[in-house]
């Protein structure tokens, strides 16, 4: 167990004193509601608790004041809440801490959903203020609680950025087995487009092993690291995936086309008015791809039919409009958590 010190409130942390307190579970929910902790940082003093070791890295680079959440203990939370009292707690979707729930501190839940047996149902009748991700979450949490609204799911409350120079279908976060259901639309893409293809495994230690495989394909190709100017190149480098995404055209987003990793961020590459293309495995991500894919901007695929799908996207003229409706549809539902965290606030 990661800084148990901590998490006994054996030692102190410097946190704000009656500020606003937002816990995440992981790094991924604080992408998804840091715009609302930007936006609330600029009226209140706020801080932030965390459950994952991952995070734990992320937030010793980060410029927010962050510490591992107590462990859930009547005792703890009684020193933690008299020591700082903070105004309100914040949680995302079901981050459930019964003893902490029990406690006398304002609650509030955002981007909530159905929840899925009695323990839960009872927990939800602890919040002060719960925001709905969607139309069937509201209904069972409003009859549940009647502090409820609905606002949509936050996770689709991205910024939209269209670069105008799409050189590039970038292949990212794949796993082993899935780069072999990529190779025949490599060679298809080689030579019936213009493109030049990045494939970046989700962990680089394996970008010898992804080169490997691909000239054993007769695929020319080389490292990001030893760039020989072929128009395939393995990314081996950190921190550059998002690069790519910004200059491609449409993006294949592994962890969803073999079972056991549920689907990785398809957010990322639409936000970058690439078109985002999936595997049938998403179950991470299904709720956003089901938006993505009304708006044409999203693509479920097999294997059998990834490459038909590749030619109808780039056979059809390059419609911005679709990325652009997508931001106002995302700008009204950052708003309306905006709106309503201010209310409960009184910001």
């Amino acid at each position: 167990m990661f800084d148990i010190q901590k998490r006994l409130f054996l030692q102190k942390s410097n946190i704000p004193k009656n500020a606003i307190w937002f816990h995440v579970a992981s790094v991924g929910e604080f992408n998804s509601i840091k715009f609302l902790i930007d936006y609330i940082s600029k009226y209140h003093d706020v801080f932030i608790t965390y459950f994952s070791p991952r995070a734990k890295a992320f937030f010793e680079h980060q410029n927010y004041k962050a510490l591992p959440i107590p462990l859930d203990l009547p005792f703890i939370w009684d020193k933690f809440l008299k020591e700082y009292s903070p105004k309100v707690i914040i949680f995302t979707e079901k981050e459930f801490w019964p003893f902490l729930l029990n406690t006398n501190i304002k609650k509030i839940l955002l981007n909530a959903r159905t929840p899925k047996n009695s323990l839960e149902k009872f927990f939800i009748k602890k919040f002060d203020k719960i925001i709905a991700k969607d139309d069937l979450s509201f209904n069972i949490l409003k009859a549940l609680n009647q502090n409820t609204i609905l606002c949509g799911n936050i996770k689709l409350c991205i910024d939209i950025d269209c670069p105008n120079k799409k050189e590039y279908i970038t292949i990212g976060s794949t796993h082993p087995k899935e780069e072999e259901i990529f190779i025949e639309p490599i060679k298809w893409i080689l030579e019936q487009a213009d493109y030049k293809i990045v494939l970046a495994p989700r962990h680089i230690d394996r970008a010898n092993e992804v080169l490997k495989l691909l000239t054993s394909k007769n695929i020319e190709a080389s490292l990001k690291s030893q760039n020989n100017g072929s128009r395939v190149m393995v990314l081996d480098t950190l921190g550059e995936l998002k690069e790519y995404y910004k200059k491609s055209i449409l993006s294949i987003v592994g962890g969803s086309f073999v079972k056991g990793y549920g689907g990785h961020n398809i957010a990322e590459p639409i936000s970058f008015c690439s078109y985002a293309i999936y595997g049938p495995h998403i179950e991470k991500v299904e709720d956003i791809a089901n938006v993505f894919e009304k708006m044409s901007v999203g693509f479920r695929v097999n294997a059998q039919n990834l490459i038909n799908i590749i030619k109808d996207i780039l056979s059809k003229s390059y419609e911005e409009e679709a990325f652009t409706s997508l931001q106002s549809y995302a700008h009204s539902i950052k708003n309306c958590y905006i709106k309503n965290i201010e209310v409960f606030l009184d910001v």
